[in-house]
């Protein structure tokens, strides 16, 4: 298999005179770079409007590619969630398996490379004796953690340490490592070995056979021959109808490939052509900082456990991968000790037989469009049921999220968040619903600014939320930012996502940005850039007015790209940097559409069906 990470020559000469211990301070072999997939670009055409109305026509607002569909190999891949209405297979991770269930294989491998004597910042640890800060002691904590009872009555824990310690005194403890700079000369690349076969009740006996101050760590970072060898050993001891599972935990040191083979990807795909998952754990600092991200994206994605699957990776003839270029981590990575007990939490709560299957409250940003053409009716009429306005989609759409937040005790299961956009720059350059529909006053806010988030996603945020709105008070804008109103949400979420947890995007809008009066950044591409993070992008539109002048086309677009889009298989295509619409000239909508009245159960149908994934707790 041809290797996506290697560098120009250089750069590899630099890294071989780096002496890490992950064994970059010995020359390694890379193979050649395979060519990148076409890049989107976006072929779009601005028609002047400023307000976020309709401008009357429909002339130059197509959106498009220069590339066309890219062919993709056919390739077997769990479903991204999309509209309950299409539902035709159980959702997974919500049963507990009953009586019949078999707990899982789930086979730790644990990367004892002398890369992990550090910090996950990189620094050299001062907590001695102990060094309880080192990436080392922190993993074996957390997997003791992960393996104690009462979890190991319902997963078959088992335990490989990599590379193997060939004896000796060749392999060097953690103490020697940092206090005498003592350096494990073991031969470098060798498999790894399997040290607790997986079985019911293993906590005890795993906790036993690994200690930071006596497990000794090794040269160099072999990740393809510890996956060929945890491969090897499942598929010995498969047994019929059990699952089986790989759970790799490591820093990412072998992202420079200073054991290029057996390739770590190719391993990782394998294992998933044997109907094993692989998640991956990695420690989210210096090793990431240097290269590891893309290299454990990619891992994550060919293990078929990169959060928000498939929607951050795409199908190759041997696997899937990470999307080109993706630097936002999709696999689990932690920084610090409470963030790797949350990583392996979360895959604890998706393997355990007989249980709940738990998971960490997803959060949920609602972005909520404010843009003037909210102050009609679905149908594009100008309200006459003063002095609320209740007909207005800018009313509905503010009590709907408040009704939804606010009830059946879903702000206790889900992390409800509120932006709107675009954002208020005060001064009176908005103006109110009221002003709007008697036309007493214009809004000046300046064209296509950024948005705001009012209420960050948080358990019980449905009185904030409500609290922040009020369809009368709050204020309207002009112009309809909505690729700003998407980057503004991509950013909070990535900078503040938590290992485990799901993040969502719900856009709720008329559409009126279908005729591009802000082109730039292109909803389409962040959308598609939210999928490669791992983050899904709900689209619900008013279908109206908005959508008969060419909405439809423009949120189709956006649902595929966010990965929710009905009947996404089917109506959905992979074009240069992401999904769009096959069918760029289609009028079915493929987003969820509201009409006069729909909006709660629209919204609580996205609730609902994001809980199906999972149990929070």
């Amino acid at each position: 298999m041809t290797s996506r990470y290697c560098r120009p020559m250089a750069l590899l000469a630099l890294l071989a005179a780096c002496s890490d211990d992950g064994g970059r301070d010995t020359a390694a072999t890379a193979t050649q770079p395979s060519s990148a997939p076409a890049t989107m670009t976006d072929a779009v055409t601005m028609t002047g409007a400023t307000e976020g109305e309709p401008t009357g026509t429909a002339a130059g607002t197509t959106t498009g590619t220069t590339d066309g569909p890219t062919t993709v190999p056919t390739t077997t891949v769990d479903p991204p969630v999309t509209s309950t209405t299409d539902a035709t297979t159980e959702p997974p991770g919500t049963t507990t398996g009953g009586e019949d269930c078999l707990p899982p294989d789930a086979l730790i491998l644990l990367d004892r490379t002398q890369s992990m004597h550090r910090t996950p910042d990189g620094a050299t640890p001062v907590d001695a004796p102990g060094y309880a800060s080192s990436k080392w002691a922190l993993a074996i904590s957390a997997i003791e953690t992960l393996t104690a009872a009462p979890q190991d009555d319902t997963v078959r824990f088992g335990l490989e340490l990599w590379p193997r310690d060939p004896g000796g005194g060749a392999c060097v403890t953690l103490a020697e490592r940092i206090e005498q700079n003592k350096m494990a000369t073991n031969p470098m690349c060798e498999a790894g070995e399997v040290v607790i076969g997986p079985e019911l009740g293993n906590g005890a006996t795993i906790a036993g056979a690994i200690d930071p101050a006596t497990t000794l760590l090794c040269n160099t970072t072999p990740t393809g021959q510890a996956l060929i060898t945890a491969g090897e050993y499942l598929a010995a001891n498969k047994e019929p109808e059990r699952e089986q599972y790989a759970i790799l935990v490591t820093d990412g040191a072998d992202w420079d490939f200073s054991c290029p083979e057996p390739s770590p990807l190719a391993a990782v795909q394998d294992l998933a052509e044997q109907g094993i998952k692989t998640f991956i754990v990695g420690f989210n600092g210096e090793e990431a900082a240097m290269g590891a991200t893309e290299y454990l994206n990619d891992l994550a994605c060919a293990g078929r456990t990169a959060k928000g699957f498939p929607g951050p990776c795409v199908p190759t003839a041997d696997g899937f991968v990470a999307v080109e270029g993706a630097n936002i981590p999709v696999y689990l990575q932690a920084d610090n000790a409470d963030e790797l007990g949350a990583a392996l939490k979360s895959v604890a709560g998706q393997l355990c037989c007989g249980c709940d299957k738990t998971c960490d409250a997803p959060e949920v940003l609602f972005a909520l469009d404010r843009t003037l053409s909210m102050h009609r009716t679905p149908d594009g009429q100008t309200p006459v049921d003063a002095p609320n306005y209740a007909s207005s989609k800018w009313a509905q759409a503010i009590g709907a999220i408040e009704q939804v937040v606010g009830g059946n005790g879903l702000d206790t299961d889900l992390r409800f968040g509120l932006e709107l956009w675009p954002r208020d720059p005060g001064g009176g350059l908005c103006i109110t619903l009221a002003e709007r529909i008697l036309d007493t006053k214009q809004a000046t806010n300046p064209s296509c600014q950024d948005a705001e988030i009012l209420v960050p996603p948080a358990l019980a945020a449905g009185p904030a939320i409500a609290a922040a709105v009020d369809p009368l008070t709050t204020l309207i804008c002009n112009t309809t930012p909505t690729g700003t109103a998407l980057e503004t949400a991509s950013t909070w979420l990535v900078d503040n996502a938590v290992p485990g947890r799901e993040q969502y995007v719900v856009l709720v809008t008329d559409g009126a940005d279908w005729d591009l009066s802000c082109p730039d950044p292109s909803p389409l591409l962040v959308t598609q850039k939210l999928a490669a993070a791992g983050i899904r992008t709900y689209v619900v539109g008013f279908f109206g007015a908005e959508a008969q002048a060419g909405a439809v086309q423009f949120l189709n677009d956006v649902a595929c790209a966010g990965q929710t889009a009905k009947d996404f298989d089917a109506n959905c295509a992979q074009m240069g940097s992401g999904y769009q619409a096959k069918d760029p000239n289609g009028m079915v909508p493929l987003y969820l559409q509201a009409g006069n009245g729909e909006l709660p159960q629209t919204l609580t149908t996205v609730a609902d069906e994001i809980l199906q994934y999972c149990i929070p707790g």
